[in-house]
């Protein structure tokens, strides 16, 4: 098998891979996210303080938030690399900092063993996408969508969102080879268009394309609220926020016209 260099990982470390085991107390199994009771006490006992909220959908949301950067780092070892990580979910681990105001844990993968392409990348990729969502990121949306009610597409978008952010700010890259930026630019389309509904657990259409939409003053706004007003002292909304972005775009044409 084979691993990730000093270099990759030092570069992976800014999408929240962590190499070292945190203690128990500072530790979420992923396999965690999938247990109704265990559920239930993080984000009692972990996340309505960080998160200055008691609904259960705005936890749930925030929290998808923050495990969504998962995808954006197994992506990018993808991408950049051409490494797999192994993302299956029993092999993830939160690693969290009791003391971290906002909360942003990192994520352990156990033993760092990748996987390369061979004669068919384009097969390999198909492998290291279906486990990130199939048996990762798919199974935590429909868990915390069950537990806290709030609506699978919100979550998806959430997991968009980063997914989007890393790609397109990987294809910025003036260092980019034309041989890397081309492959950059197929897999971030194979992730968002072509990758199959079956890959992400669903029957009808990749969840993330219906997201995937022009920008707009640079701005691309969200479909779904991600309630993250709510979490806010002074009810602040994200730049990409749906109404906020609506009412931009209503006085700038009121202002054109």
């Amino acid at each position: 098998m084979h691993k990730l260099t000093d270099i990759e990982i030092a570069a992976l470390k800014k999408y929240r891979l962590s190499t070292e085991e945190a203690a128990p107390y500072e530790t979420i199994k992923g396999l965690d996210l999938l247990k109704d009771d265990l559920m239930k006490r993080i984000f009692n006992k972990k996340l309505q303080e960080k998160l200055n909220s008691d609904k259960q959908n705005v936890i749930g949301s925030m929290l998808v938030k923050r495990y969504a950067f998962i995808a954006a780092l197994v992506l990018y070892s993808m991408s950049v690399f051409d490494k797999g990580i192994n993302s299956s979910i029993d092999k993830v681990s939160l690693q969290t900092d009791e003391n971290d105001p906002l909360w942003l844990p990192s994520f352990n993968f156990g033993n760092l063993e990748v996987t390369i392409p061979h004669s068919d990348r384009a097969e390999w990729r198909a492998e290291v996408v279906q486990t990130l969502f199939l048996e990762n990121i798919a199974k935590v949306v429909s868990s915390i969508s069950s537990q806290t009610k709030i609506a699978k597409s919100v979550l998806w978008e959430n997991v968009s969102v980063y997914i989007f952010w890393m790609y397109e700010t990987l294809l910025k890259d003036d260092s980019l080879s034309n041989e890397k930026y081309l492959k950059v630019q197929e897999d971030f389309h194979y992730v968002v268009i072509d990758a199959p509904p079956a890959s992400f657990g669903v029957k009808t259409r990749n969840p993330l394309s219906q997201f995937y939409q022009p920008k707009q003053n640079d701005v691309r706004m969200r479909k779904t609220c991600c309630l993250f007003y709510v979490t806010s002292t002074n009810g602040d909304r994200c730049t990409t926020c749906p109404i906020e972005c609506r009412k931009a775009f209503i006085k700038e044409d009121a202002k054109n016209g």
